[in-house]
């Protein structure tokens, strides 16, 4: 394999401590193959060249914990070869959980979109698909299974030093079976992180993907005046004032598809005779309904829209007044998405058929 050109080596996966391994792995077995390596994080191919402008660097590892559907398009008609890191979504969330600067909510949203993005890169032809329960066991043939995709050229020998050595620095893929950070968690907590990720669990475990739920700790409200930091809609956000975004977020990524979200919320009875707007948005409006409240205090509203495998943005699920209001409270209960079936194969061929005759 020529080496006369910059290199690029992409690592896409959970986060978590096997993702950050095999991270580690492949920046060891791309230096001694070829010298100089510099590693970066980024999702998108607009931070890929921004990366590659700002830096000298021959080479490149690139670590992807939520790759966007540009990066994922161009690897594939590139036939480019690349390594997908697959972990136990909880086991990742607790891992992520545990370092400095994240909490449970903002843990569970990185992993929730990260889970949506590996969706479609694990099965790409050019992807090596590792999977920390199944793979965890043999860093030693992983790491010569890395090298062999990539083909790096690296011995045996070199590979046992580069184990060993990642192994003194107190970097290895074993996973822990512990579950005293999930039993401290209280139920709520629980229930936050089942919502968002026991889908996938499910998915990633051979079966479809089921509804996601998002519990209310994942938004968040609007007040006014506006508070300097962004407040949790864990209790009812009053209303009076002027128009402006009264509930949003999650701000989690999904993958491409047809989705339906209900959003249930409730509404105090100074609120009765306001209309709202509740849309999702994700860089650009994808849908929207216009909601007028009578006498009823609890109310459904369903969102129906497509999600792009180009498009890089999370959604967000918001609602808005239609004008300024006095008085009144709104709450958010929580919002279910469920993904639609496609059209089937032969229903679509005959519907064509008898169409255009």
């Amino acid at each position: 394999m020529s080496r006369s050109k910059r290199m690029i080596f992409f690592s896409v996966g959970l986060p978590g401590h096997y993702a950050e391994w095999c991270d580690a792995v492949i920046l060891r077995l791309a230096r001694h193959a070829l010298g100089s390596v510099e590693v970066v994080s980024l999702n998108t191919l607009e931070e890929l060249a921004l990366a590659m402008i700002r830096t000298g660097a021959s080479h490149f590892v690139v670590c992807s914990r939520q790759p966007g559907g540009g990066l994922q398009t161009a690897l594939m008609q590139a036939g480019k070869r690349f390594i997908a890191v697959l972990d136990e979504p909880r086991t990742a969330l607790r891992d992520l959980a545990l370092q400095p600067g994240y909490e449970l909510v903002g843990a569970t949203r990185a992993v929730a979109s990260s889970c949506a993005a590996m969706l479609g890169y694990s099965s790409l032809p050019g992807a090596l698909a590792l999977t920390a329960g199944a793979d965890g066991q043999d860093p030693r043939a992983i790491a010569s299974a890395i090298a062999r995709h990539l083909e790096l050229d690296v011995s045996e020998a070199d590979i046992d030093r580069i184990i060993c050595g990642l192994k003194e620095e107190g970097i290895a893929p074993g996973r822990s079976k512990d579950n005293a950070w999930w039993d401290s968690l209280e139920e709520r907590e629980q229930a936050l992180v089942n919502g968002a990720l026991s889908a996938y669990v499910e998915h990633f475990a051979g079966g479809e993907l089921d509804k996601i739920t998002w519990e209310r700790e994942l938004f968040f409200m609007s007040e006014d005046p506006p508070s300097p930091q962004p407040i949790p809609a864990t209790h009812p956000v009053d209303i009076t004032g002027r128009v402006r975004f009264l509930i949003y977020g999650p701000y989690i990524k999904l993958p491409p598809g047809s989705w339906s979200a209900s959003i249930i919320f409730g509404f105090s009875p100074e609120a009765a005779g306001m209309t709202y707007i509740v849309e999702a948005f994700a860089g650009v409006q994808l849908t929207h309904t216009r909601i007028e409240l009578g006498s009823e205090r609890i109310f459904e509203a369903n969102l129906h829209f497509s999600i792009d495998a180009a498009l890089d943005h999370p959604l967000q699920i918001r609602i808005h007044n239609e004008r300024p209001a006095f008085d009144g409270r709104l709450a958010l209960g929580y919002v279910t998405m469920t993904p639609q079936a496609g059209v089937r194969g032969d229903t679509r061929d005959y519907l064509v058929t008898v169409t255009s005759e």
